[in-house]
């Protein structure tokens, strides 16, 4: 584990964050659920993605898609779908995690995560984000 992923991961559990991104001498964090951090960095400055160390709660494929697409380097997450590590590996992006689970379940905890179905069957990265934005969307309604 690289000294700033690991300092990514000391963030995450001591401050109880649900991500911790680290590039350079920016640092950004957050307290949301799901993708909506990701997306949130995606839309304040993609570029802080490209090259970052990144520490977080769960990962699913979609999480993971998102990662992949925009460049992140180095990963460390608590829990990851074995669809996100696929992802992972494919892409060169280096992954240390706590636990594998075979997919990451939803909220009500009554079957997969609708953001890791909408991707399940996705191989292109670049296209996960419009199908995930489209799927919030229905989601809020």
């Amino acid at each position: 584990m690289t000294n700033t992923l690991e300092r990514a991961k000391t963030l995450l559990h001591d401050k109880k964050l649900s991500i911790v991104l680290i590039k350079d001498s920016d640092i950004y964090t957050s307290v949301k659920r799901g993708i909506s951090p990701i997306l949130d960095i995606i839309d304040e400055n993609r570029e802080l993605m490209l090259g970052s160390d990144i520490a977080d709660k769960v990962i699913g494929k979609a999480a993971a898609m998102l990662m992949a697409a925009n460049g992140v380097k180095n990963v460390y997450t608590d829990v990851i779908s074995e669809h996100a590590l696929d992802v992972f590996n494919k892409n060169g992006i280096s992954c240390e995690y706590g636990k594998s689970v075979p997919y990451i379940v939803n909220r009500k905890g009554d079957g997969m995560c609708p953001m890791e179905q909408t991707v399940l069957n996705l191989t292109d990265i670049k296209y996960a984000e419009t199908l995930l934005r489209n799927k919030l969307k229905e989601l809020q309604g």
